[in-house]
């Protein structure tokens, strides 16, 4: 048991002791590259040594010493100063001298925005080799590109706005025809600034007012042609104007016409048709009324024919009797009760001509 107890302390020992080297060891045998960065490894004891053709981005990876070389790089966009300012870290700028196509010297002060192509670092790391000897690189390619852009302007092109960012932009599609096939991409050139002897600026300056004294002259000549061809125009204006006016007037009359001679047409045909509608009432009217008295012409000889039918007979003389009665006046006649009984009706019937049933 006792000898067991020993083999297990000294192997746990001998485990305890590797397991410590190692966590000593592993932060030196990693190598860590940030966010904004992008690493290279370089195999330096291997069968295959030389550069990893991988580019490694955020993360830990493996860095073992006397094995493994890293080179990290700058992932995000980089800048190429061009100025009469030195840049930081350096003791004096780097402007641009040139000259242009009518033999001034200018001085040139442009910013070129870059940054290195990703997947293709490790590509920069075995073609340019190692520290920032691509910016150099950067550097002298912009250097050529502004020359031979800029150096096709004129005297008179210095102080076109237009014509210096046409420039930059011909200088921009320089550089990156030129830097592709080093792996890098530009972003973008930018002119901060262009000089030249002051003598030549008071030359630009004197052809600049008498290039603008000329487009005076010629701007005023072409006003004046401007005022003849507006007056003339204006009078053509005029002239369409009144005939338009006139046709205006010409149509308004015989819109007037037509709708009054329309207006008259409908009156002569409304005072038609009222005229008509009114004769065939009257003619109505007079037919109804001839028809009415012609029936009550009817009745009043019907009523005439049956009275005189009504007079013959025993009717007849009731009708005289009763008329010869009615002609009687009491006031101027004696009557003696004793021989005339007026409450006999008979006899009073047939004393004065009625013949009795």
């Amino acid at each position: 048991m006792r000898g067991g107890n020993v083999t297990f302390y000294i192997f746990a020992g001998i485990l305890g002791f590797f397991l410590l080297a190692f966590l000593i060891a592993l932060p030196f045998c990693i190598r860590r590259v940030g966010l904004d960065q992008i690493g290279v490894r370089i195999k330096v004891w291997s069968v295959d040594r030389g550069v990893v053709p991988e580019d490694y981005y955020v993360g830990w990876h493996r860095g073992i010493p006397k094995v493994d070389e890293w080179y990290i790089y700058d992932a995000t966009i980089q800048t190429e100063a061009r100025t009469v300012e030195p840049p930081p870290g350096k003791k004096e700028g780097n402007p641009i001298k040139l000259r242009t196509s009518d033999d001034y010297d200018v001085t040139l002060e442009i910013i070129v925005k870059y940054k290195v192509r990703r997947e293709e670092v490790y590509k920069l790391r075995k073609e340019i080799g190692v520290g920032d000897e691509y910016k150099k690189i950067v550097s002298m390619e912009a250097y050529d590109a502004a020359r031979t852009s800029f150096g096709k302007m004129t005297e008179l092109d210095l102080y076109n706005p237009f014509e210096k960012r046409r420039r930059a932009d011909e200088a921009k599609d320089l550089l990156v025809q030129k830097l592709s096939y080093r792996h890098i991409d530009v972003a973008d050139v930018l002119i901060l600034n262009l000089t030249f002897d002051p003598k030549l600026d008071r030359r630009i300056k004197n052809l600049k007012v008498a290039e603008l004294e000329s487009l005076a002259y010629i701007s005023k000549a072409k006003a004046a042609d401007q005022r003849g061809i507006t007056q003339t125009i204006d009078a053509d204006t005029e002239a369409v104007s009144e005939k338009i006016a006139g046709d205006k007037s010409a149509k308004l009359a015989i819109l007037e016409s037509m709708t009054r001679q329309r207006i008259t047409e409908i009156l002569a045909a409304a005072d038609k048709y009222m005229v008509e509608k009114r004769a065939i009432a009257d003619r109505y009217k007079e037919e109804r009324v001839a028809a009415g008295q012609l029936l009550v012409d009817r009745a009043l000889a019907e009523g005439e024919r049956l009275r005189r039918l009504a007079m013959v007979g025993a009717g007849g003389d009731l009708i005289v009797a009763m008329e010869a009665a009615r002609n009687i006046n009491l006031a101027n006649i004696e009557i003696s009760t004793q021989q005339i009984d007026l409450l006999d009706i008979e006899t009073m019937v047939k004393k004065l001509g009625a013949v009795g049933q």
